[in-house]
């Protein structure tokens, strides 16, 4: 049943009162606001909660598809410890220098690794280098390849590892019976099939655009 309504007003409540925004984060976060595709950054909270989950689990491995200006990158390279290993994907070199100069301001620029490249050719060169080698992975890049996107991280991140997949309600378009946009079915076959996919723990949240939590199942537990 739902408690309250998340009213623009109580949605700003949370944002005031309940997360702790670096202000090298929040210097990044209205440059990138001024993009056109703005849609891209994740929210305050989404990054608030990353970076919570990074702490709990000790992360010292991340991997990130879909980098845009760098923020939620930042969000885990602030939280996570001074050698950790950081990896982000992204097809375009556009906004990385802008990223680059933020994660120096915030002395983290030492921990990650940008690849620009295809993310599935990145994903499978790491899959040959790196086998369960991640802690964690966000997967927020082209919707239409969540799937293999998927798969491949399955393969990267380490039993007990979390996977983080963004936008999977996709402004409420998975709601749609028959969605015109091909990446809207994609969404929903993939939220269908995380519901019953065994090798995973599964959480979907309606935080930002909705985020899905996959926690990979060590091999000897059971599975249900």
């Amino acid at each position: 049943m739902l408690k309250s309504q998340l009213t623009d007003e109580l949605h700003q409540y949370c944002l005031t009162y309940g997360i702790r925004e670096h202000p090298v984060l929040v210097k990044l976060r209205q440059e990138s606001e001024k993009f056109s595709n703005k849609q891209m950054l994740i929210s305050p909270d989404q990054g608030a909660l990353m970076a919570m989950l990074a702490q709990l689990m000790n992360a010292q491995s991340y991997l990130e598809i879909g980098t845009f200006t760098g923020y939620s990158t930042l969000w885990m390279a602030l939280a996570m410890p001074v050698d950790a290993q950081i990896t982000t994907i992204d097809l375009s070199a556009r906004h990385l220098d802008l990223a680059q100069t933020y994660w120096q301001e915030a002395q983290v620029s030492t921990k990650i690794t940008p690849l620009i490249a295809p993310a599935e050719q990145s994903l499978q060169q790491l899959c040959g280098e790196k086998s369960n080698y991640f802690d964690i992975a966000l997967i927020d890049a082209n919707k239409s390849q969540y799937i293999e996107y998927y798969e491949l991280c399955l393969n990267l991140v380490r039993p007990g590892g979390l996977i983080i997949i963004d936008n999977v309600l996709m402004y409420a378009q998975v709601l749609e019976d028959n969605p015109r946009k091909n990446y809207v079915k994609i969404l929903q076959t993939l939220n269908r099939m995380l519901k019953d996919d065994s090798r995973i723990d599964l959480c979907l949240l309606p935080v930002g655009d909705g985020m899905t939590l996959a926690r990979k199942r060590t091999n000897n537990e059971t599975k249900s």
